[in-house]
Parts: C-alpha cells; structure tokens; sequence
C-alpha cells in the first residue's frame, strides 16, 4: 500500500486544494461550498483564535508603545547639543588601598614560605617528618573528609596528606613535589651570608606542597626573573637616564663655578672650570653613544612601533646633549680673569667700601676620610706652635684633595675658611708688630 501524501497549507476540508491564505479559503468556501454553514462558521473561528494567539500583545503596552512614538513625533530635533558631563566622583584612590591592601598581604605569605621553605631545607635528620611538623603545624585531619581542591572523599585508597609549607591537607593527585634542588633555587637570595653546607638528602628527595603554595612561590620567581631578565632596550635606556642625571649635576656645578670666576671671586680657579668641562664631555660622549646603540638594536618585523621608538630616543638625545651640553659658555682664559679680578679690586679700592669679614669659622663635615698627611701640604708651618699656621695647612690639603675628587661644593667652603683663617693670621701678625 502506497503511503498517503500529507498536504500543508491553506486547504478547503471538501476539495482539499489550498488556497495560500485564510482570505483565500473563506472567499473559496462561501462561493463553492455555502451549503455547509456550520463548517464554515468552525473554520472562521478556528482561524480568529489563530490569529488572536499569534499577535497576542497586552493593551497597556499598546497603548504605551503608541504614547512613545507620539512623543517622539513631537520632541524629534535633527541635531542636539551635546549635553554637559554630569558630576564624577573618582574611585581611584579606593582601589589603590585595596590593591595595596591585597599586595601586602600577598607579598608577607609569599615571605612566610619563602623562610619556612630555607627551615625546611636545613632539617637533615633521620626523622624529617616530624621535624617537619615542629616547623609548621599541620592541620587536624580527623575533621577533613574531603580533598578542598577537588572535593574527593578520603578513604583506604585515597590517603590525606599534607602541605609542608601551609600544613593545609590534600590528597596524592592535589599534590606538587617540589625537588630540593628547585627549592635551592627560589630561597637562593635568602642565603647571601656565606655558603650553604652540603645538603646529606639525596638528589631525589622532595618536599610535598600545595598547589596555592606552589602558585604564590612561582609568582615570585617571575617577578625576580623579569627584574633580572630584562630586554636590552630597557637596560640601556635606565643607563642613558642615569647618565643624564649625572651630566646635570656637573652642568649646574659648571655654570656655579663659571659664575663665579667670571664675577671675580678667588673661591675656584680656573683648573676647576676645565676638570669640569672635560667631564661633562666625557659624559656627553658616552650619552650618544648609548642612543647610538639603542638606534641599532635589531627589531621584530612584526612591531614597526619600536623602530619608531629607538629613533624617536636616538632624536631626543642629540637634541639633548646640542641644546643643553654644547650650549655652556667655554672657560676664560687666564688674562680675561686677571682683568676681571683687578677691575674689581680698583672698584673696591675706589668705593672704600670692603666689608669687614666675620672670624667666626665654619665647621665642614669631611665624608670622604681625607686627612693632612696624606698630601703635601702648600703652606709652610714656620712656627709648630702657632694653631693658625696648623689650621690652614689642614683645610689646604682639603681643598687640594676636594680638587681632585671634583668635590667642589666642599671647595667653596673649606676655602671660605681658609680666607678666615688667613684673615685672622694676618690681623695678628700685624698685630705683634
């Protein structure tokens, strides 16, 4: 028996055909089968249900949806202003304490195994395990029935054990044996105060830890390996940097030294001024050259950004040592400071008005361990029982070694006591006459 075949659609129960639409069917139906009213009337409401179930939609939200796009007919504008931004309020400081908060407390549980793990490390007894739990306590197994990293209960074949860095317990597959070579080397910067002794345990020995210890610990390796290991490009620039701090420090000195010998001052002398210019140079050579050197580094195709970036540093840097280095005024000659100095002491000669130098004297903290005998000193000690005479000879060799060390805001003032000094030696000199 050949099966039936299943129509679908729109069909007349008498003729079977289908007519494509419900309008299609009643018109169908009134014109060639108006005989049957009943039916008919069955098939009108069959579909007004339909219907009535298809698009069954709330009146309220009708009602709603009309009000809206009434509202918008009416209020619609092609272009607004835009609005101004409304009061914020700054969450920031919020979220540093907290992130402060989470750090410090990561960072002194990190610190806790750190040192619990070198204690571990020094236990060779026979009896290791219970060493092992005099160092860190281990928690009661008797009210733990299930492993908290995977839920699994404990029974005969699945044994708790314990975490030898927190005493948390877990069981054999929640376990992580970390070897004591491993171990050695994550507590490596704990032991900076001579050599170990020789570990007697055996190469394959092991500590049992957990997997949260076990995280905390690997976190801190990557950061001292990120802080050791990093790339070339930063380790250059940080050097560059420094040597920029360091060139400004001298620049200002220059500029403090040049000043004064231009004004006629007797504090520093015109050695100072060179010594400090060569070393500015020496710096500023050694500046390009690190620029020089992070220009050529080889980059990675797939970051054209970084190329851009090692000659954007290598610009700056000529630009740097041209505005800021090759700027500074070049070192008088020694008849330019003889004119100023005797301008200047004709000025003071002509005005009377040299001012009266206080005797009161100075005391100069000495840091670098400079002492009189290991120079030889320029002043001549005629009478050894004359203090004077001893002082200046002293704060001489001072500033003779402030020289060359480059210490010459220590200069400037061992040399304004030794004018004291001389001052005070000269008045009673002409005193005892």
């Amino acid at each position: 028996m050949a099966e039936a075949t299943i129509q679908e659609g729109f069909l007349c129960p008498i003729c079977h055909k289908d007519l494509r639409s419900a309008n299609n069917l009643i018109t169908h139906f009134q014109d060639l089968h108006s005989e049957d009213k009943d039916l008919l009337t069955s098939i009108k409401e069959i579909y007004g249900k339909v219907k009535k179930k298809i698009l069954t939609v709330d009146d309220q939200d009708i009602e709603n949806f009309r009000k809206e796009i009434s509202l918008q007919e009416k209020y619609y504008l092609e272009y607004s202003e835009p609005q101004d931004p409304g009061p914020t309020v700054s969450h920031t400081d919020y979220f540093k304490s907290i992130r402060r908060d989470r750090l410090d407390h990561k960072t002194a549980e990190t610190n806790k195994l750190i040192i619990r793990l070198d204690r571990l490390l020094r236990v060779y007894a026979p009896d290791r395990k219970q060493h092992e739990q005099e160092l860190v306590a281990w928690l009661d197994g008797s009210t733990v029935s299930r492993c908290p990293s995977c839920a699994s209960s404990f029974n005969i074949t699945r044994r708790q054990h314990h975490c030898r860095l927190c005493g948390s317990i877990m069981c054999n597959s929640c376990s992580y044996f970390l070897s004591y070579e491993t171990a050695q080397t994550i507590i490596t910067p704990l032991n900076s105060g001579g050599p170990k002794e020789p570990n007697p345990n055996k190469e394959t020995d092991s500590l049992r830890i957990c997997y949260h210890c076990l995280d905390m610990l690997d976190s801190r390796r990557r950061v001292q390996i990120d802080q050791v290991l990093q790339p070339i490009i930063c380790q250059l620039y940080s050097h560059l940097q420094n040597m920029k701090s360091q060139v400004e420090s001298s620049t200002d000195m220059y500029m403090k030294v040049y000043n004064s010998i231009i004004s006629g001052e007797t504090t520093y002398i015109l050695q100072d001024l060179q010594s400090l210019r060569t070393t500015i140079a020496d710096k500023a050579q050694m500046i390009d050259t690190i620029s020089k050197k992070i220009a050529s580094l080889s980059v990675d195709p797939s970051t054209p950004k970084a190329m851009l970036l090692q000659n954007n540093i290598r610009k700056a840097t000529s630009m740097y040592i041209k505005d800021y280095l090759l700027t500074l005024p070049a070192p008088p000659t020694l008849q330019e400071i003889e004119k100023i100095r005797y301008e200047r002491s004709s000025k003071a000669v002509e005005d009377d008005d040299i001012p009266v130098k206080n005797t009161n004297i100075k005391k100069v903290t000495v840091t670098t361990g400079w002492s009189p005998a290991n120079v030889k000193n320029d002043v001549t000690v005629t009478e050894e029982e004359d203090p004077l005479l001893e002082q200046i000879s002293i704060v001489t060799s001072y500033i003779k070694q402030a020289r060359e060390n480059q210490r010459f805001e220590e200069v400037a003032s061992l040399q304004e006591n030794l004018n004291m000094l001389k001052e005070m030696y000269r008045k009673q000199h002409y005193k005892n006459l």
